[in-house]
Order: structure tokens, then sequence, then C-alpha cells
């Protein structure tokens, strides 16, 4: 299935192998550090810790590029399950936002287990982000979870409230559509993938608005209407728990 128009086949599943094989370089150099085998002059828990985030930053790649070139969801959910354990070690609130939201997005799309999505819940609780969209989502899973009125990125996440408030199910699509049309991709020009089809790509993996596909599923919202829009996972939403 081919869910993105920008991509080229070759260039990326290149990319996948290439993720791959980083992936496997620093998890057999993560295996000689945990046996005290340092080659840096830097204190060894830090270089540990430097290499575990590194491997999270490959799997993320990796995830989403699979889910770009038209993967089956299986093989998707087969990287989620590894990039949310690539998470545990290293997820930081003040620099990992985007992949929580993700996460935490990808999760209710494919209604996957309660013990992998409390992995992230967990996360949560310890480096509290104090996020209305955050909260929500773990809310979905989790009825005795606050939300709190806090966007961590105001543009374009504050929007979603809108989305998420609205009971009239018809005006709910069209917020979700003008999310996805005016105000996601535009909201996210400070993002370093932001554009990076124009200048990079070669390393391009896709530009993906997860949270839409958590919201409209939550909601109960007609995904066909939502079906072809740029940004917006419909299989995901469809298919997610096949």
């Amino acid at each position: 299935m081919k869910r993105d128009n920008i991509f080229i086949e070759e260039k990326i599943n290149e990319l996948i192998k290439f993720n791959e094989m980083m992936i496997k370089e620093w998890l057999q150099e993560l295996d000689q550090l945990n046996q005290g085998i340092n080659p840096y002059k830097r204190p060894i828990e830090e270089v540990i810790r430097l290499t575990k985030e590194d491997i999270s930053i490959y799997q993320e790649k990796k995830m989403i590029a699979t889910y770009t070139a038209g993967y089956p969801i299986e093989k998707f959910k087969e990287e989620y399950l590894i990039f949310v354990d690539s998470l545990v070690p290293v997820w930081h609130s003040n620099s990992g936002y985007d992949e929580m939201l993700w996460a935490l997005s990808i999760g209710v799309l494919l209604e996957i287990d309660e013990t992998t999505f409390d992995k992230l819940v967990d996360l949560v609780k310890k480096d509290d982000p104090e996020d209305y969209l955050i909260d929500y989502l773990i809310q979905s899973r989790h009825p005795e979870w606050k939300i709190r009125i806090n966007y961590n990125f105001p543009r374009p996440y504050g929007f979603t409230r809108k989305i998420i408030e609205e009971e009239n199910s018809e005006k709910a699509v069209s917020l979700l559509k003008e999310y996805l049309t005016k105000r996601w991709y535009q909201g996210c020009r400070d993002e370093g993938w932001y554009d990076l089809h124009k200048y990079n790509l070669d390393n391009y993996y896709g530009y993906w608005s997860f949270e839409s596909g958590a919201l409209c599923k939550l909601k109960g919202l007609d995904d066909k209407e939502l079906e072809g829009l740029p940004y917006f996972p419909y299989d995901l939403v469809a298919e997610g728990t096949l």
C-alpha cells in the first residue's frame, strides 16, 4: 500500500536498511559497554546513555519509514513494540514530546496491550509533562487519569482541544480536517524533520499526524471523511487492530 506520495521506494527502503544497520552496530557497542569495554574518554555511564539514545532515534525513524513505505501493519507493529522498549531507558519530557505523543497515539490506534501501553504511562508519571493531549490519550485507557489544561507546544497541538471537546461529530470531523490541512504541518516548522523532503529526500521517512488518527478513533468519527488527507494515517484508524 502506498501511504505517501513523497517518498521514492528505492530511497526509503535503503533508509530502512541503513537504520537497521546502525541499530545493529549500536547494539553491539552497547553490549561491549555493558561488559565494561569503553573506548571513549567519557565516563562509561554517559556513553551507555548516549548509545541508548542513538538506538531509540534510529528505531523511531525505521518505524515511521516502515509505515510510510507501505509495509503491512503487522510489520509496523513489530517496529512499534521495539520503539517503545527503546524509549523506556532514555525518555525525558523536555526533549521527547513528539516521541511520547506518537507512541501513545499509535498505541491507541493499534489497541496495544496494557503492558506495553503502561510502559509509556510509567514514563509520563516519572517525568510529568503536564500536557492536555498526552493526558487525554492516557485517560482513554486509564479513566482515573486527570487532564490538565496545559500544552507543552500550543502550536500546533493546542487546536486539538477544540476537536476533543466538540460534541457534534460532524463539527469535530470538520475541525480535524482543518487541523490536518491548515494547522498541523504548518505548526511544526520548528521541528528538525520539517520540509526534510525538500533538501534531503534520501533521509525522508514520512510526515504523520498519528494523534489525528487517535482522536478520530477515540471520538468515533467517520474516518471515511478523512481518507486521502495528507498526514492522516487512515489505514491505522480503519484497520489498526487487524
